[in-house]
């Protein structure tokens, strides 16, 4: 067994499990719901990193005190992928407009009234990324 294999199983049993019992770890969130079920995964993934670490004997601590030290490159890293991945949503919905605008005579292509649809949606997920790619860093 490859040890894709072997994460990709343990992540399905962790939400296996997290969704059988949903109960939230934190308060004001409704026992058995789906929001239940996500944050109990995500109790348990970390719960599982954390054992994991201290097993090959790191300290919580250090290990805490070594990503605070990380922020700085690391929020400008995830600020970037973010903007790229953005950047290719723009990418597709201004492809998929324009495919449903210009390539009417394909077959199954949907009527006026749902490529209306489709526009107005592409539309809406296209001005939020606009907005978030042009947005400053700060």
């Amino acid at each position: 067994m490859g040890i894709f294999r072997f994460i990709s199983e343990g992540l399905g049993r962790l939400w296996r499990v997290a969704n059988f019992w949903r109960i939230s770890p934190i308060e004001g969130v409704r026992t058995g719901s789906p929001l239940a079920g996500g944050l109990m995964f995500l109790f348990l993934l970390f719960f599982v990193i954390g054992v994991v670490l201290v097993t090959l004997g790191f300290d919580l601590g250090q290990v805490d005190a070594w990503l605070e030290g990380q922020y700085g490159w690391m929020d400008f890293v995830g600020k970037i992928a973010l903007r790229i991945w953005l950047g290719f949503m723009l990418l597709a919905c201004v492809a998929l407009v324009w495919s449903l605008l210009f390539e009417r005579k394909t077959r199954g292509t949907p009527g006026w009234l749902g490529t209306i649809a489709i526009i107005l949606g592409c539309l809406m997920v296209s001005y939020c990324s606009a907005v978030n790619i042009f947005a400053p860093l700060d």
